[in-house]
């Protein structure tokens, strides 16, 4: 298979794939949850479209560096494990001595979303089955950026939930989609490492029946902050609290290498899928679980879901 027909294969897989989760919420597939909803976004206020996430060749594979905010910090790690140092004007050095899983494994030491690209796929998140979800009278709140976890809880404010979406005041999401996720959301803006926005963080933990974390839990614990009511945590990989993002999935769950040479895109189709898995995850939490039940779904876990949809012929 081409690179170009890959391509264009994932995305229609992608699609097929989020209208069966939507159909499972009683809604159609959102918009926002389209596959190249942010480029679109992009091109409506013509802030051009970032280059496709890079692989880099290594001794025995490809890894994936990261986004650019990670890059200084990726170039330090692999110089420490024994690549030469930047050549001038480079912004990768040369990984050809240094093998793929042993980057991939220092990475996650250094907690940077660097990862190798891998040939296995990953293990689908399980999807849970749930009965016309009304979720009037919940109270949901939510800590997280970028596109997974602010669109479970656009969904959930669809399905009549009263949703909380809580961002830092200093540091708004970066994403293209934020405003449009953020509709049918109450935005609260709180500094967590503040004490006295902690405290109102807490109170609204109180008030509320289910928090969907898109953070490590290290975001919480160094706030002082040990929420007792149900949780979703959306996460970057099956394993760990290392940070990730879309591309960084699809690299370690097997969707690069559905290309050859591998490749990764310039828009997730990972995120949007996690969304979906999140969303139904929490209809399922507070519906059909007592206070204080704990879920996970990941990034990684929605590529193992699309691979495993590939296989049974989509």
């Amino acid at each position: 298979m081409t690179a170009n027909c890959a391509l264009r294969s994932g995305v229609a897989l992608a699609r097929r794939a989020l209208g069966d989760l939507a159909a499972r919420l009683g809604l159609a597939a959102p918009p926002l949850a389209r596959p190249g909803a942010d480029l679109w976004v992009r091109s409506v206020a013509a802030s051009g479209w970032p280059a496709p996430a890079p692989l880099l060749r290594a001794a025995d594979g490809w890894v994936h560096p990261g986004p650019p905010t990670a890059w200084s910090d990726f170039a330090a790690m692999v110089t420490t494990l024994g690549a030469p140092p930047l050549a001038q004007g480079a912004v990768f050095p040369d990984l050809g001595d240094l093998a793929a899983e042993v980057i991939d494994t220092e990475a996650a030491a250094w907690m940077l979303p660097a990862v190798a690209v891998r040939a296995t796929s990953a293990r689908p998140d399980p999807v849970p089955e749930i009965d016309a979800p009304d979720l009037r009278g919940a109270t949901v709140v939510v800590l997280g950026t970028a596109w997974a976890t602010p669109l479970a809880g656009h969904v959930l404010a669809r399905l009549g939930a009263r949703v909380l979406d809580v961002q830092h005041p200093g540091r708004p999401d970066p994403f293209p989609l934020r405003r449009c996720l953020a509709l049918g959301q109450q935005r609260r803006f709180l500094d967590l490492g503040n004490a006295r926005d902690g405290d109102r963080f807490a109170n609204l933990l109180d008030g509320a029946d289910l928090l969907v974390l898109g953070h490590p839990p290290r975001v919480l614990a160094n706030a002082g902050l040990t929420p007792r009511l149900s949780e979703v945590r959306v996460a970057a990989f099956i394993d760990g609290d290392r940070p990730g993002y879309g591309p960084a999935a699809e690299a370690r769950g097997g969707w690069a290498v559905r290309h050859h040479p591998p490749r990764l895109a310039r828009t997730s189709v990972a995120d949007p899928v996690a969304g979906l898995i999140a969303a139904i995850t929490a209809v399922d939490v507070l519906t059909a679980h007592p206070a204080g039940t704990r879920a996970r779904v990941s990034l990684e876990g929605a590529v193992g879901h699309l691979l495993e949809r590939e296989r049974r012929g989509g």
